[in-house]
């Protein structure tokens, strides 16, 4: 089984410029991801994939992984990973040799080698893709819209009646919901080349503990990320 490991990781980012770059525990954001992706010792292929020169040095100084600029049509603002990934799959070099592709983000660096190597081992024959999902840190059916001009809510807009309605908002009481993380996509190649997607047929979760889903977007997402660490309570 050949598998083949894309990390993409942009030099632009609106929200936290140079997010890519700065440093967690030390090490550039995506370093995290690098080593990871490496550790897990399941891809005979790494490609990480970026605008920008910087980035590509940080992963050059790893032998397991290619490092590849990325053309500037597939490196704007509103580019979506999911045709950087098809880009890069649909070459025959990697559509004919390889069965399996996954995606990792660099912006969820707390998943580990072993998660990694988990979520592989849950891609049966019978299965589309796996996606690693983290609990809702909040119950969805607590959820509430609101009119923009009014400021009017509805609580109906998951439920009705909502828990919020009928007093029944113990939490104990709700079905978990969960989010899509971005620690790692990982489906069988083909497929993925027909779909263009990691989320039709049947698709897997890999549950990662709340503690470790951290997606790194904002300044304050980074320094909580760090202060995980210096705590003690994530080891890197």
């Amino acid at each position: 089984m050949k598998r083949l490991g894309i990390i993409p990781a942009r030099g632009g980012s609106k929200r936290l410029p140079r997010k890519n770059l700065l440093l967690l525990d030390e090490k550039p954001l995506v370093q995290h991801t690098i080593e990871a992706v490496i550790n897990s010792n399941r891809f005979d292929t790494i490609i990480l994939t970026s605008d920008d020169q910087n980035i590509l040095d940080v992963g050059s100084r790893f032998s397991q992984l290619s490092c590849e600029l990325r053309e500037s049509e597939l490196s704007a603002d509103n580019t979506k990973v999911i045709k950087v990934v098809h880009n890069i799959c649909a070459r025959n070099a990697y559509a004919s040799k390889y069965q399996q592709v996954g995606l990792f983000l660099p912006t969820f660096p707390f998943r580990t080698a072993e998660d990694i190597r988990k979520g592989i081992d849950m891609l049966t024959t019978d299965t589309y893709s796996v996606i690693s999902i983290s609990p809702m840190s909040d119950p969805l059916q607590l959820c509430v819209a609101i009119d923009p001009e009014t400021n009017i809510i509805d609580p109906t807009i998951i439920y009705e009646p909502s828990p919020l309605q009928t007093g029944n908002t113990r939490s104990q009481d709700f079905t978990e919901y969960y989010r899509v993380n971005g620690g790692f996509y990982i489906a069988w190649m083909q497929q993925f080349l027909k779909r263009d997607n990691f989320f039709q047929g049947k698709v897997k979760g890999f549950p990662i503990d709340g503690k470790r889903s951290v997606d790194i977007d904002e300044q304050y997402q980074l320094d909580y990320a760090n202060f995980l660490v210096q705590m003690g309570h994530i080891n890197l």
